[in-house]
């Protein structure tokens, strides 16, 4: 006869078993108890999307099982154009099956309008090309003109609207010629 199947022992053994039985069986009935959606649910946590290209984001969304709905474009300039920058429920949200999920994406960067300075002298043109958002790009050079550094023209043209921070090329005049 074994030393663990006789007298006291065996007695403590059965306890000891029917202890374990009682906190494991205890301890699923207060899970389910508790919370029982964690556990039959067939709800989904919501990816983010943020950051992801607009035909991304819809296909992520529905591969788990959610049906996306775009709610428009909104002006950005940190995001590129087409990228999601807004969803609602956030990520992370738990949602049951074909919940719908809102996304905005990026109409790309606030256009501001290309101020007129022809007529201006290059340093007044890039104050005020900074004062509106844009800054001076490639500066070409034309002979003529009674004034050295005279804007002639600009490319885009005055009116045109650019993304902020986006140069804007110049013509300015060389000034009159010297005859030879």
């Amino acid at each position: 006869m074994s030393f663990l199947q006789s007298g006291p022992w065996r007695g403590f053994l059965r306890d000891l078993g029917l202890i374990v039985l009682t906190f494991v069986v205890g301890y699923g009935i207060s899970v389910l108890w508790l919370s029982p959606g964690s556990v039959f649910s067939k709800d989904h946590s919501l990816p983010r999307v943020l950051g992801l290209s607009g035909a991304q984001a819809r296909s992520k969304l529905t591969d788990v099982g959610f049906r996306p709905r775009l709610d428009g474009e909104r002006q950005n300039d940190t995001f590129a154009r087409g990228t999601v920058i807004w969803q609602d429920p956030p990520p992370g949200t738990v949602l049951a099956p074909n919940s719908v999920v809102q996304l905005v994406v990026s109409a790309g960067p606030s256009l501001v309008a290309v101020p007129d300075v022809i007529g201006f002298n290059l340093p007044q043109a890039t104050r005020i090309f900074s004062a509106a958002g844009v800054r001076v790009g490639t500066v070409d050079t034309v002979a003529g003109g009674e004034e050295r550094g005279v804007v002639l023209a600009t490319r885009p043209a005055a009116g045109v609207g650019r993304p902020r921070g986006a140069p804007v090329a110049l013509v300015i005049t060389r000034g009159p010629e010297l005859a030879p």
